[in-house]
């Protein structure tokens, strides 16, 4: 079969052309007509957006209006300013009582005293200033001057500890449930000296592994307002001669990670396990300074006290630690050299830390006079 194309090769191409130009006319008007329903869209948006912002504007000024009618917005902005800062407040509360859990470790004790007759505490600085006399003790002729110069050593080896209780879990106990000496203060030590504090465990609240419900807030199941308490030790049982010897027990291991038994977890206290011809030793560290810089001793003379006592009358200054009187920081003791320590905020040992400003010498005195 033969095909006859009676169409020009003008004819066909014009015709070409026109279906080029009609496709790039439809395409043109399809962008067109989408750019002008997008400004159309915007537009509509921008208007919605204008309306809205507006009504906005007018319920502002109208609530602004009626706030400035009232008497008690000043209170209100106070108050709701104060509770905004109380998280602040909570973080940087000092407990300014641990000064006399701080003196009763740092002042000696025995024959040789040191009293004091003026106290000053600065806690923006943590320095505190003291005024005070040192004596030898009764049976000591003239004024010894040793007696000033080992209490300025050993403020300078002193230490700290604080740190949380904890059940067998490693879950904290509250501090209300603790108790760590007796009504007179006294620290409660077992046997062999060691302290410990008693947990008061049957108490609401005072049990972390009590489950709380949500009709009393507490287990069902659970007993609780018992009398029920448990001894914690403040520092791990490591007698290698007692059979409740927290390493054999595997309660501690090597590295002082402790487990499985309510203790106390230390701040500044560490352990470490060393093992040596078959048994464990179980050296510390403390890296907790009461006073880093120590303390520094700025005027000295000699004085009679009231009772008729030669004494070394001083001033002095030492740097404390500030974390000492943060009051987050729990169950913090003093720990001297000798390792004498004092455990509550609430032992007051007034009468021994302070006594009268020593008089000066009178011209006729010539022991107070002299300078040997």
């Amino acid at each position: 079969m033969y095909e006859i194309n009676l169409v020009p090769d003008v004819k066909a191409e014009m015709i070409k052309a026109q279906k080029t130009r009609n496709l790039v006319f439809f395409v043109c008007g399809a962008i067109s007509a989408m750019a002008i329903g997008m400004v159309v869209l915007l537009a509509a948006i921008r208007g919605g957006q204008q309306i809205r912002m507006n009504s906005q504007d007018d319920m502002l000024l109208a609530m602004t209006e009626k706030l400035d009618e009232y008497d008690g917005l000043g209170e209100i902005l106070t108050i709701q300013s104060q509770l905004n800062n109380l998280e602040s407040i909570r973080l940087n509360k000092r407990a300014l009582s641990r000064v006399f859990t701080v003196l009763a470790s740092m002042l000696p004790t025995g024959s040789d005293t040191v009293t004091l007759s003026a106290l000053d505490i600065n806690l923006e600085e943590s320095t505190m200033n003291i005024e005070g006399q040192a004596n030898a003790g009764p049976n000591t002729d003239g004024i010894d001057y040793r007696v000033l110069e080992a209490f300025t050593k050993q403020v300078g080896l002193m230490k700290y500890d604080y740190g949380r209780y904890v059940d067998k879990n490693g879950d904290e106990i509250p501090t209300m449930c603790i108790d760590e000496a007796n009504d007179q203060g006294v620290p409660f030590t077992d046997d062999k000296g060691r302290i410990y504090a008693v947990w008061h465990k049957g108490r609401k609240g005072c049990d972390p592994s009590i489950e709380e419900d949500e009709d009393d807030g507490y287990s069902s199941s659970s007993s609780v307002n018992t009398d029920e308490t448990e001894e914690i030790l403040r520092t791990p049982n490591l007698d290698g001669s007692d059979s409740n010897n927290w390493y054999k027990k595997g309660y501690i291991d090597l590295d002082g990670n402790i487990s499985g038994v309510a203790h106390f977890e230390s701040q500044c206290i560490a352990y470490t396990g060393v093992e040596y011809g078959g048994s464990v030793t179980w050296p510390s560290t403390n890296n907790c300074n009461l006073a880093p810089g120590g303390i520094e001793v700025t005027s000295s003379s000699n004085g009679r006290q009231s009772g008729g006592d030669l004494v070394l009358r001083f001033t002095a200054t030492l740097e404390f630690d500030e974390e000492i009187f943060n009051f987050n920081n729990k169950h913090l003791i003093a720990i001297a050299p000798s390792g004498r320590t004092n455990v509550t905020d609430s032992l007051l040992q007034l009468e021994s830390m302070f006594s009268e400003k020593a008089m000066d010498c009178d011209d006729s005195d010539s022991a107070c006079r002299s300078g040997s």
